[in-house]
């Protein structure tokens, strides 16, 4: 079968190559001419095939198209001339990119020739035919920068084609690719239009469906016309279980009846490639494995979801097991869903419209729907008869807008509360009275609803009319009661807050008293037992150091009675200053040496100054604010005392450099019973003694404050007026 000459070989005149050049160009013109007029891929590859023959001599010609996966290679249309090419099939052809000579040529984009086919190392052997010595010469369909195909041809011999060949190949493929493009652009269009048409009539179809088994029913049975199936089916998901339950069906065979009526939350989870998009997949992924072998056509399903939370999947079953689901079947099965499940979604709506009609009804109040625009009514439920008169606006009587229910004394307002909801959305509830078909008075709460709409602003407003007579008539007797008793409530009111107010004081006063007596006290006692027991007996330095210390605590006790009693005299008003002309200088210097300060140095710088005062009150404000020191500062904390001439009389000032006080706290510590953070756990008091500060600096015409000292610490101030 090889020819002893090939083609390269054979001798032919340059008068001869030029005849058969114009010949060839003459029919190719004619071919790429046909070949513009066609618009069917299947007649394109046939022209081809047939009339390549004219054109180049070969013993076996295949079209190849790249399909949309972009991998594989499909035959088109193949024409062999010898037996030894008759047990080609279209199965066999099928290749890939990368594969054999002819995916070789796909995947480089080059024009490729092998005088002997066996000699190329990535050559593969179609099945079912014979390794036989041929000449192979493939060139790629190019479409811009694109690869769309392959045309091979293929001669028995050796070296068969020559360079005129390819090049005339390559002109021809050139046509080839602009012809099939525009084919494929033409059925894409085709394709388009016939699904647009059919999603159209399903839409169609679907419209008027109120519940979800009719819109299910009516799409599976116009799903058969659009797509190549053997069967159809449609589940939906239980709220409760998450199992999906078969709700409308077409053709299922009588096993998948049986098995697949009903499938569980966790089979369907492992069987849900996607929750959102088409997906293909084969019967076995839905059917537990123990129910045997199931039939293995692919099946395509589509998710449908639809308002506020359903969810379901249709399921297509493929005609065959080799049959697939084109890009194209998805994409219709993905409009299919889309159409399906606005109409589950609109039955859904209408169905729960009605239920909730069925529910306002039973309401004991009016429910009420109204034109934005008019106010007229566009629904007004049975009750407004029984519970309404119209007010008569047109002196008709009738109901007709909202407002016409309303007494005419009350209308203008109720209009201007609707107008106002109207202007700014939202809810909004207004009170009116309105005639009950007895004449007598209601009084009546209207919740009003705006329903948005994103277009024109409002799409319709709703409300609901209650009847609240009894309740306003309720809270009219409400008010009178009130009125007739709010004073004597007033004052059982003020009565129990003197009563907590006084209840916590005397706590507090009690808890502090009952530690500031008890600390001296124990202190006295001990020492004084102490005495006893030794019956005097002890070293002298002992003796005087535990009479000093009886000493001490019992002037603390004296000190704490007598700031108690001056406090309580104070409250009541019976204490008046008795005013000599004082030296508040020598008087401020005694106090400070007299008094038991610790282990903490004092600097006084107390000028000599004249004034009338109240020595014994001025002693004791000196005395406290020293106390007040010592106890709120550590041992060792030195002290400031310092009087100075303030126009019209004098400033005393007490500073330390201790904590200080803090500034939310600085009037809250001149009160009884209060005191600021810091207090040292050995050395409590009751609280009174900067109250008594703040008392006798009042009680001669002046006050007593606090200030942050300048470098830290506490600075306290009394201002003593000369007159």
């Amino acid at each position: 079968m090889v020819e002893a000459t090939g083609r390269r070989g054979a001798e032919t005149t340059g008068e001869t190559r030029e005849v058969r050049s114009v010949a060839q160009l003459d029919m190719l013109h004619s071919l790429a001419a046909r070949l513009g007029r066609l618009n069917q891929v299947k007649e394109i590859g046939e022209a081809i095939t047939a009339e390549l023959k004219t054109l180049i001599d070969y013993h076996n010609c295949r079209v190849y198209l790249l399909a949309e996966d972009g991998l594989t290679l499909e035959p088109v249309a193949f024409r062999g001339e010898l037996t030894e090419y008759e047990g080609e099939t279209y199965e066999d052809l099928i290749t890939r990119v990368g594969e054999g000579i002819t995916g070789h040529v796909a995947e480089t984009g080059r024009s490729f020739y092998a005088p002997d086919a066996r000699e190329v190392p990535f050559a593969v052997l179609i099945p079912g035919t014979a390794d036989v010595l041929e000449s192979i010469l493939a060139v790629p369909l190019r479409y811009g920068d694109r690869v769309i195909g392959v045309i091979v041809l293929s001669n028995l011999g050796y070296d068969q084609f020559d360079d005129e060949d390819m090049r005339l190949l390559e002109v021809l493929a050139s046509h080839a690719a602009v012809a099939f493009e525009n084919a494929r652009l033409f059925q894409m269009e085709r394709e388009s239009a016939e699904t647009s048409a059919a999603l159209l009539g399903l839409s169609q179809a679907l419209t008027g469906a109120r519940d979800v088994a009719t819109v299910l029913d009516r799409t599976v049975a116009a799903i058969p016309a659009m797509v190549q199936v053997s069967a159809v089916a449609a589940y939906v998901r239980e709220a409760g279980s998450g199992r999906f339950v078969l709700t409308s069906q077409r053709d299922l065979p009588s096993e998948w009846l049986e098995t697949a009526s009903a499938i569980d939350a966790e089979t369907a989870a492992r069987a849900l490639a996607s929750l959102g998009e088409p997906f293909v997949l084969d019967r076995e992924s839905v059917r537990p494995a123990s129910e045997g072998p199931p039939a293995r056509n692919p099946i395509l399903v589509a998710p449908l979801r639809w308002e506020p939370d359903g969810f379901g999947a249709l399921v297509l079953v493929a005609r065959g097991a080799q049959t697939a689901f084109s890009e194209r079947d998805l994409r219709l099965a993905r409009g299919i869903a889309d159409i399906t499940s606005l109409a589950l979604g609109s039955a859904r709506r209408v169905h729960e419209l009605e239920r909730f009609h069925e529910l306002v009804e039973s309401l004991e109040a009016t429910f009420w729907e109204a034109d934005p625009r008019t106010l007229e009514f566009t629904f007004l439920s049975r009750r407004a008869a029984l519970m309404l008169r119209g007010g008569g606006r047109d002196g008709s009587g009738a109901i007709r807008r909202w407002g016409d229910q309303i007494l005419a004394e009350d209308r203008a307002a109720a209009l201007d509360a609707i107008h106002r909801a109207l202007a700014v959305g939202g809810d909004r509830s207004t009170e009116y009275r309105a005639l009950a078909p007895g004449g007598r008075t209601l009084w009546l709460r209207d919740l009003i609803h705006v329903v948005p709409d994103p277009q024109h602003g409002t799409a319709a407003l709703r409300g609901l009319m209650i009847d609240i007579t009894d309740r306003r008539r309720a809270e009219q007797a409400l008010r009178r009661s009130e009125r007739k008793y709010s004073e004597a409530f007033r004052r059982e009111r003020e009565a129990a807050q003197r009563l907590r107010a006084l209840d916590e004081m005397k706590n507090t006063f009690l808890e502090a008293v009952s530690h500031d007596l008890r600390t001296p006290l124990t202190s006295i006692l001990g020492s004084a037992l102490t005495l006893e027991q030794t019956g005097m007996l002890l070293p002298r330095e002992d003796a005087l150091d535990l009479v000093h210390r009886i000493a001490v605590n019992a002037r603390k006790l004296e000190r704490l009675l007598s700031d108690l009693l001056d406090l309580d005299r104070l409250q009541r008003g019976i204490i008046t200053p008795q005013r000599r002309p004082t030296d508040l200088g020598a008087l401020v210097r005694e106090t400070v040496l007299a008094s038991d300060l610790g282990d903490r140095p004092v600097e006084i710088d107390a000028e000599s100054i004249v004034i009338p005062v109240d020595a014994a009150k001025v002693e004791r404000i000196v005395e406290n604010l020293l106390a007040n020191a010592a106890r709120h500062t550590p041992e060792g904390t030195r002290l400031w005392v310092r009087v100075r001439p303030q126009e019209g009389g004098a400033l005393l000032i007490v500073e330390d450099e201790g904590p200080g006080v803090p500034e939310e706290l600085r009037e809250a510590v001149f009160e009884p019973f209060r005191q600021a953070g810091g207090v040292s756990n050995h050395s409590p008091g009751v609280g009174v003694g900067l109250s008594l500060v703040a008392r006798f600096a009042e009680l001669h015409g002046g006050r007593a404050w606090v200030e942050e000292r300048p470098g830290g610490g506490a600075s306290f101030r009394v201002l003593l007026p000369a007159a």
